[in-house]
This record gives structure tokens, C-alpha cells and sequence, in this order.
């Protein structure tokens, strides 16, 4: 609300109404120093709030550790054995990394689990350390 206040003077100065003159100028640029307060309050609020930083450190749901079951490379996609049970899915794109991703047979990794279309998956997944 105090940011469409201080856009009506602007709008009146504007307007063929008025025209910008020396006894108006004050009430101009106090309705630009407001406008520029505001904003910059509300850059800075969304900034904070506006994405969310990647940090390895921080989980959102227990990260759970198994064994690569089996990962086929060309098609992107395999299977985890957990340490708690059941093999959850793993495709290529949930692997932590950039380019061509790839898990081999065996190898210890951690990751989140959440449910697919088609049941458990692998989330978040990088190589064990």
C-alpha cells in the first residue's frame, strides 16, 4: 500500500496535469526515494527467501546408504540394494553431478528415498565417502 502512495504523486507528475517544476521537485523525488526504499527492502526479502542454497551437509529426509545392484549406462538407469531391505530405482538424473553420470556394480553410495510412479526411488544419490 505505502508503495502505490508514493507512486501517485509520480503518476500526477506524469499526467498532462502537472508538469515537473522547481515547487513540485521535492514531492518527486520523495516519491522516487520511497519507490527505491521499498523496492530494495522487497529485492532483499526475496533474495533471502527467493531460492534455496544446495549444501551437502543439510538433509531434509534421513539419507540411507546400500550398494549399486545393477546400472546400465546407456539406458540411465538401475537398481540400489539399501542396507535396511528392499532395492529402490535409480535413474541417471538423481545421481549428484554433472554431464554423463554413472554408477558401477558394487559400489557404496547414499541417498534419499521417496516415492515414484512405479514405487521406491533414489533421490540425491552420490558415491559413499
Amino acid at each position: 500500500i505505502v508503495t502505490l502512495l508514493a507512486c501517485i504523486p509520480l503518476y500526477l507528475l506524469s499526467s498532462q496535469e502537472y508538469s515537473l517544476t522547481t515547487a513540485n521537485l521535492p514531492l518527486f523525488a520523495l516519491s522516487l526515494f520511497v519507490i527505491l526504499l521499498i523496492s530494495s527492502f522487497w529485492a532483499a526479502q526475496g533474495s533471502a527467501f527467493s531460492g534455496y542454497d544446495y549444501d551437502e551437509n543439510e538433509s531434509h529426509s534421513p539419507r540411507e546408504q546400500g550398494s549399486v545392484k545393477w546400472f546400465n549406462a546407456s539406458k540411465g538407469f538401475g537398481f540400489i540394494t539399501r542396507d535396511s531391505g528392499d532395492d529402490v530405482f535409480v535413474h541417471f538424473r538423481s545421481i549428484r553431478g554433472e554431464g554423463h553420470r554413472v554408477l558401477h556394480d558394487g559400489q557404496r553410495v547414499e541417498f534419499e528415498v521417496s516415492e515414484g510412479d512405479k514405487g521406491l526411488k533414489a533421490d540425491d544419490v552420490a558415491v559413499a565417502g
